[in-house]
């Protein structure tokens, strides 16, 4: 396809998706494209996937990554590094389900979050020159920082340790100001209610840390700055894989369908979307495309 037919294609989508799509279209090409930064899984051990767009493969060292990409571990996961070109490395425990590069959300002295922890945990560490951008969870914000956090993210409990440094994070839910967490502190809040910092963790938390969080670890890009490594093909997204995201908070999945959206073309997953579409209304344009008007024939009215 030539260059004015992708543009003609690229309108057409956004006339069928409706308005919401061009708003998501200007958050995915704000601050994030410009804070955009490669990617690459650069430690593995145990099983984990990816969902990089309409693509879904297994997890493998040296994969490289776009923004927006998910990645998901399992129970028997040890470690997945993620290891940005700003020397920047976030390390995934088990369980755990995170997006890079997360659309949408507002930048903090001019840097937008690296990293969207949904569920799970995960290790920040800032080993370049700059402060990693931060990590956002649905209950707290952690600020650009430098030093090396743990964050978990359960149900209904949140935590941070402030492993080196200092991190501000702020509790999202309540929408106070920024609380300061030094190296060896512990921040831990249940809820909607306000948290509190500790002079460091129970002993029953620090036993539970992933035990691969725990070893240093050196930067490993350099390895594998010459190689091209793809993950094995898997099975398109189903609905129940992704119905997490697409029921997130508001700025988090307004920008998925236009990712997403061809996915509707399946009939289960389109059924899915509609029988929740209560919970993802920004889904509406896709699978209910609003009408074209008729042109008026030739010879007038009919």
């Amino acid at each position: 396809m030539n260059n004015e037919g992708a543009v003609s294609a690229r309108r057409r989508a956004v006339r069928r998706a409706g308005a919401w799509l061009l708003l998501a279209g200007a958050a995915l090409g704000g601050p994030v494209c410009a804070q955009a930064q490669d990617w690459l899984i650069t430690v593995l051990e145990g099983d984990a996937v990816v969902v990089d767009g309409l693509r879904r493969v297994t997890a493998a060292a040296g994969l490289r990554l776009e923004a927006g990409a998910i990645v998901e571990t399992s129970a028997k996961t040890g470690i997945v590094r993620l290891e940005g070109s700003d020397q920047s490395t976030y390390d995934l425990g088990p369980d755990t389900r995170v997006m890079l590069a997360p659309p949408g959300f507002a930048p903090r002295g001019e840097r937008t979050p690296q990293v969207y922890l949904l569920q799970g945990w995960l290790k920040g560490t800032a080993r370049g020159p700059r402060e990693a951008a931060g990590i956002l969870t649905p209950a707290i914000e952690v600020l650009p920082f430098k030093g090396s956090v743990v964050v978990q993210q359960l149900k209904r409990e949140h935590q941070a340790f402030v492993e080196s440094g200092r991190i501000d994070l702020i509790e999202r839910r309540l929408g106070s100001g920024s609380i300061a967490v030094n190296a060896g502190e512990f921040f831990g809040g249940e809820g909607a209610r306000r948290g509190s910092v500790a002079a460091r963790p129970a002993p029953a938390w620090a036993l539970s840390v992933p035990r691969a969080f725990r070893d240093p670890i050196p930067l490993r890009a350099g390895a594998f700055r010459d190689r091209r490594v793809e993950g094995t093909a898997l099975p398109g997204p189903t609905y129940a894989q992704l119905a997490d995201w697409l029921t997130a908070e508001m700025t988090l999945r307004a920008a998925l369908p236009a990712r997403f959206a061809p996915l509707a073309r399946d009939g289960a997953f389109r059924a899915e979307v509609v029988s929740h579409l209560a919970a993802h209304p920004e889904w509406g344009p896709i699978v209910h495309p609003p009408e074209r008007a008729r042109r008026p024939s030739p010879g007038g009215s009919r």
